[in-house]
This record gives C-alpha cells, sequence and structure tokens, in this order.
C-alpha cells in the first residue's frame, strides 16, 4: 500500500473541483433535482414540504415496512442525473456510439494514439463528467478512453440501474467494442467489474476508486440517509440487494478476489464516507496483484477532482509512460510516500 501525503498548499480541497477544468471538458449533466431554497438561503415552501415529506417517510417505515422500503429501494437506484450525449459529442475529438437503446459511449479520442484503450465506468448514480480530469490526462499520453454512459442515465425519466444493470453493461461494452487495455470503475461499477471478470471479461490492467467491496454497507448508509432504520432499513438492504440479482450482497466477493490473475491499482481516500478504507486494504492483500494507493485528501467523490489521484491512475493505466504536461509530481494535491 502506498500513502499519499499533503506537504504542499494543495490546489483542490474535499468537495471542490477545478472549475477550469470542467468548462474546458464537461457539459453539465442535467438533473431533475430541485433545489428548496432560494438564493437568500430562507426556508422555501420546498423546504417545508420536503421536511413534511421526511415525516410521513419515517410514519410509513414504521407501520409498512417493508413496502416502504420496497419503494425507496427503486428510488435509490434511479439516478436523477442524466447525460446531454448532443452537447458531449459537439466537441471535437467526441464521440458517441449506441451499445443498445440503453447504453451509450463516449469516446474521446487523442490527437496522437499511443495503441492503449481504456474504459471508463461510473457509479449507478454518477456520471461522465466526474472522469473529467482523468480523461485528459489520458489523452495527454495518447490513451483512447471509451466512457460508459449506463442505463438510466440517457434521459429525464428515471429508471433502476442496479448492480446487474451495470454488470450487464460493462459486458455489452467490451463484447462491443473491446478488448480493453484497461478498465477503470468507480464506486459500485468496481464491484461490478469484479464480478464481471468472474464471468470471463478479459482485461490485463484494472483500477478500482472509492470502491465499496462490502456493498452492504453503503446500502445501509443510504437507509439512513433517508431517515429509516430496524426493520425498515433492514428490508431497504434486502431490496436493493434482490434488484441486482444474481449479484447479491451475499456473493462471496473475498473468494472471487483471491482467484483473479489480473494487476488492479486500488485508488481510495482514507476518509471515503462511503466506503470503508480498511475494506479496500483487505482487498488488497486478498488480490495476488493489487496495490492499493490511500490518499489522506478527498473523499468518495472529489478524489476524482484531484491531481495526484489522477496522475496515479494514468500512470498505471500507461505502464509507466511519462504524463506529457502533469508537472512535478510535488505541486499536485498529495506527495507519494513510500
Amino acid at each position: 500500500m502506498t500513502e499519499a501525503v499533503s506537504k504542499h498548499a494543495p490546489r483542490e480541497i474535499a468537495g471542490r473541483a477545478d472549475p477550469s477544468l470542467a468548462s474546458q471538458t464537461a457539459p453539465r449533466e442535467r438533473s431533475t433535482r430541485v433545489d428548496s431554497r432560494p438564493a437568500g438561503g430562507a426556508p422555501a415552501p420546498a423546504g417545508r414540504l420536503k421536511a413534511s415529506r421526511r415525516k410521513i417517510l419515517q410514519i410509513s417505515a414504521r407501520l409498512a415496512p417493508r413496502i416502504t422500503a420496497h419503494f425507496l429501494a427503486r428510488r435509490y437506484l434511479s439516478s436523477a442525473v442524466h447525460v446531454d450525449v448532443a452537447a458531449w459529442t459537439a466537441r471535437a475529438g467526441v464521440s458517441a456510439v449506441a451499445v443498445d437503446s440503453e447504453t451509450t459511449v463516449l469516446q474521446f479520442r487523442p490527437d496522437a494514439p499511443c495503441g492503449t484503450r481504456v474504459l471508463l465506468s461510473h457509479g449507478h448514480d454518477g456520471s461522465v463528467r466526474q472522469f473529467a480530469r482523468l480523461v485528459r490526462a489520458l489523452l495527454r499520453a495518447g490513451v483512447e478512453v471509451d466512457a460508459l454512459v449506463l442505463p438510466g442515465h440517457l434521459r429525464p425519466e428515471q429508471q433502476v440501474c442496479s448492480l446487474s444493470t451495470i454488470v450487464g453493461a460493462i459486458q455489452r461494452c467490451n463484447a462491443a467494442l473491446g478488448p480493453y487495455d484497461g478498465i477503470v470503475g468507480h464506486c459500485i461499477s468496481a464491484n461490478a467489474l469484479l464480478h464481471a471478470l468472474s464471468e470471463g471479461l478479459v482485461c490485463p490492467r484494472l483500477v478500482f476508486i472509492s470502491a465499496p467491496v462490502e456493498f452492504s454497507k453503503l446500502i445501509r448508509l443510504a437507509g439512513r440517509q433517508y431517515g429509516i432504520g430496524g426493520r425498515c432499513l433492514d428490508y431497504f438492504v434486502e431490496e436493493v440487494s434482490q434488484l441486482g440479482a444474481p449479484y447479491t450482497i451475499d456473493r462471496p466477493w473475498r473468494r472471487m478476489a483471491a482467484e483473479r490473475p489480473e494487476t488492479l491499482l486500488v485508488v481510495h481516500a482514507r476518509h471515503d464516507y462511503a466506503a470503508p478504507v480498511q475494506d479496500v486494504l483487505e482487498l488488497e492483500t486478498l488480490w495476488p496483484d493489487a496495490h492499493a494507493e490511500i490518499f489522506e485528501q478527498g473523499d468518495h467523490n472529489s478524489i476524482l477532482n484531484m491531481n495526484a489521484p489522477t496522475r496515479s491512475i494514468a500512470e498505471f493505466l500507461t505502464a509507466g509512460r511519462a504524463m506529457p504536461g502533469a508537472g512535478p509530481l510535488s505541486h499536485d494535491a498529495g506527495t507519494r510516500a513510500h
């Protein structure tokens, strides 16, 4: 394991991205979520309505825990973010390929390809835009980048994007557009990658970012954030697990990891609120050819917007090739300590 320790004033802080990157690389995805507070910060009618709904939800969780859990599980797995593919493909060097009616791949092509091809897969409530910094770093190195737009993220109408949905999307993408020299999975896409590998997917290099290897912990966290507990929370975990069948939370991920021959880089923030760092350290010990880099700064999502993790991933995927324009590592958000 390698730790990343900050020794210089960082250019990013947890939860904040470099605004210049987003403006240069990624059009904004659209969300169906509505801000319930006005600009001045005073409570709005929508805010009071939200509080009332939460109270109703808590009452429902006590009186009808299974029905409430059934509803919340589908809500949890249905993203409010969708990608405007036309806005992305209006940019030079970006095209889109439909794998099927529900799955699209955005393709980013460098000016001088080096022959390496990489697939990126975001989490169930994530987006391609989260990979903007990594895409730029890979393109500078000549890597051809394919970024999955998972089912449920192409249109405003929300639909379930479960673990089985992501496993299937990765498998279909690889069959249609692969093979790839490296695949990167953020959040539960890392879990999905492990299942896809166990079913025959072939890729020599893998990157797991913010991987919730103990998926049940992430589900329980989501349930508590909804304000539920007790039997309703237990039913919620069960419902989310079953929506991902056959890749339920009781699948033996430790045994699967111990049997993998691929080279794995695990990138994780020490203070990841959604995926405890001790779980990925166990993954590192189980996977025969795995290496974990733990970063002191960033969290579950903001780690994707930081220089040092991005550079580690890009160098790993390009087998140590120098990263043009990256600058000295000591100026990044963290410095590796061996």
